[in-house]
């Protein structure tokens, strides 16, 4: 070069391939599963080689992991300050999840975490991780005294996430569409319910 730096050798990074592959990694996952889930059908879905998949992550297993923190359940993103919109931004998120193109992603989490050891052992920190980050908003809502230290925060939690994921599972099919429409009003109520369940009077600015 002219001013005597040193041209970058190789390709130079390409700074929107891992949202590509995310977002194709996401639903080769809900679509096939752990037995479907290769960095061959990846790299036709993203239009990533193989190779350049190889040289991002290690093994298959590295970059399921990365996905579901990238494009799954993230509670750590949430916090707007007030225990009521945490709680109702979970909610949404979990249903967006649970209700969306890529839902059956929980219920190959669930089979392939029995079936194949290295799919339970690559999954663990981020499962783990997410229920933590959930239990922390509880956590904080104590922290600024919003509500009394005796609230269980995993029961909470309990409250919340087996809520939706109830409601999602038990809706018929020919109700699905309705129910999407209605999701800010369900998971709206649903959180009202649990905060009055804890003795706390929901309001806008909680």
């Amino acid at each position: 070069m002219a001013d005597g730096t040193p041209a970058p050798r190789g390709r130079p990074r390409d700074p929107g391939l891992e949202d590509r592959v995310f977002d194709a990694a996401i639903a080769l996952y809900a679509e096939a599963g752990w037995a479907g889930f290769s960095f061959e059908a990846l790299a036709r879905r993203s239009g990533v080689g193989k190779a350049g998949l190889y040289r991002r992550w290690s093994d298959r297993q590295d970059l399921l992991r990365q996905t579901l923190e990238a494009r799954w359940l993230a509670p750590a993103k949430i916090d707007s300050g007030a225990l009521r919109g945490d709680l109702i931004a979970l909610a949404r998120q979990v249903f967006a999840a649970y209700a969306g193109d890529n839902a059956r992603v929980a219920r190959w989490m669930a089979m392939d975490g029995e079936r194949h050891p290295e799919v339970r052992s690559a999954t663990a920190p981020y499962v783990e991780a997410t229920i933590r980050q959930g239990r922390a908003i509880v956590r904080r809502a104590i922290a600024r005294g919003e509500i009394g230290g005796q609230v269980n925060p995993g029961l909470l939690m309990d409250l919340i996430v087996g809520g939706v994921v109830n409601h999602v599972a038990t809706t018929p099919l020919r109700l699905r569409g309705a129910m999407v429409a209605k999701m800010d009003a369900f998971t709206t109520d649903l959180v009202d319910t649990a905060l009055r369940g804890i003795g706390v009077a929901p309001s806008e600015d909680r």
